[in-house]
């Protein structure tokens, strides 16, 4: 009767044991900024977006690469007027390189000469020449006229080259065509990425402009003609302007934040959304600095929507019944029910009207959620699709952990459990090698 009983006990602390640990560590749901998911709070929302205030117009200078640089007189930073010396070409170097040139033309034209003569005296013997010598008098000439030929449009391009030496030969400073600030330098002819760069970019003064961005699901908020308003971070200026152009051309990935939908994004992942750089002509410029960062706001006689608009994958429930998100709230998830107004078809979101605000935080959707689950607002970085370790077998028991097939496995329980049965045969329990059971934890993944 004491075996018994005491068989019994160990077979209700295991199972406390396996439900404790079934209910503990719960896995963590991640959940993503409703600002960064409807890019509400930049330009197309009710708060500002970011900007910075950039140059209305780069001047390129560019140098010729033929001739060599005598003195650089500027570098990065610095302020220069318009008609300011900005590098001098060396002109001994420069009157080398025409010399060079003026005697390969003049080769050139004594080999032209040379062919001439000779296409010249092939014909005449090819006169006096019997008939069965005429056509190797005639292949002869042939390919001496296609050597002259060859001959003459090489002095023609070499012509064109000395033609553009000479022409700048005479110069050798080059000045600023405008007042401004020498914003880089490059030496080699590209730029980091390879591509061809001029030797001297200037800003210039006083012509600058505001520049933005907008994300891809707020593109349709925006156009060229909407008027602005730029605000200050640092106190109360502020300046107006109108939207004068949007660079679809260019666009930049967003990063994880601005993913499109759901899920972790790459530079080449599909679910990652794009940003458009845009930007605001300024009526006034007064009290404005190249590289200032201002916030842009849509103002009174815009036609920006100040609706947040939010994939509609996110979106539990339906028209009838009503819709609700899982948001977060103090570290754990709730049903938010949430107000919505027009579908976009075109980019399958709802506008929010009610139940969300910029700083929330929301999950997408998945199987087995419950109010309460613990929330992270960190992104998963293991592979989701990656089978479970060192916990949970395939039959879906606690492996290594105790448990084979229904049965204790032998040395779980003392001498008791050697044949993996309670004695008795009556009960079966489950536990592990230490005497304790085990679980597998982690995140839920967004698909």
């Amino acid at each position: 009767m004491k075996k018994r009983m005491l068989c019994c006990l160990l077979a209700l602390v295991l199972a406390v044991g396996l439900l404790s640990a079934c209910g503990s560590g719960k896995a963590a749901v991640y959940v993503q900024s409703v600002a960064a998911l409807t890019g509400y709070g930049s330009l197309g929302g009710a708060n500002a977006s970011s900007g910075v205030v950039v140059a209305q117009k780069e001047i390129k200078v560019d140098r010729d690469s033929s001739r060599k640089i005598k003195q650089l007189n500027v570098e990065v930073g610095q302020e220069v007027k318009s008609g300011e010396v900005l590098f001098t070409y060396d002109m001994e170097d420069m009157q080398l390189t025409i010399d060079k040139a003026k005697l390969e033309i003049e080769q050139m034209k004594n080999n032209v000469k040379d062919l001439t003569s000779q296409i010249s005296q092939l014909e005449k013997e090819k006169k006096s020449a019997p008939t069965s010598e005429q056509l190797s008098y005639t292949v002869q000439i042939q390919a001496l006229e296609a050597d002259k030929k060859e001959a003459e449009y090489n002095i023609t391009v070499k012509q064109k080259e000395l033609d553009a030496m000479t022409s700048g030969s005479g110069t050798a400073n080059v000045t600023a065509p405008v007042d401004g600030k020498v914003q880089a330098i490059n030496e080699n002819g590209t730029d980091s990425s390879g591509n061809a760069a001029a030797y001297i970019t200037l800003v210039q003064d006083g012509a600058y402009r505001v520049k933005g961005k907008i994300n891809e699901l707020n593109r349709s908020d925006i156009a060229v003609g909407v008027p602005v308003v730029i605000r200050s971070r640092v106190d109360d200026s502020v300046w107006s302007g109108t939207i004068t152009e949007i660079d679809t051309e260019n666009p930049s990935s967003g990063n994880a934040d601005f993913s499109y939908g759901y899920g972790y994004s790459n530079s080449d992942d599909t679910s990652s959304s794009s940003n458009y750089p845009f930007y605001v002509e300024l009526d006034s410029t007064d009290g404005l600095m190249l590289g200032q960062h201002v916030y842009i706001e849509p103002s009174d006689g815009g036609t920006v929507s100040d609706t947040m608009k939010l994939d509609a994958s996110f979106l539990q429930g339906s028209a009838e019944e009503g819709f609700w998100v899982w948001a977060e709230k103090d570290g754990k998830l709730e049903k938010r029910t949430v107000t919505v107004g027009t579908f976009d078809e075109t980019y399958n979101t709802y506008e929010i009207l009610d139940g969300l605000a910029a700083e929330d935080y929301i999950a997408f959707p998945e199987d087995g959620m419950e109010e309460g689950d613990p929330t992270t607002h960190t992104m998963p970085t293991e592979d989701p699709n990656a089978e479970p370790s060192d916990g949970v077998d395939d039959s879906g028991m606690i492996d290594n952990g105790g448990i084979d097939d229904g049965y204790v496995d032998s040395g779980a329980i003392g001498d008791s459990a050697d044949t993996g049965l309670i004695e008795g045969g009556e009960e079966e329990s489950a536990g592990s090698e230490d005497g304790e059971s085990s679980q597998t934890g982690g995140v839920t993944y967004a698909r």
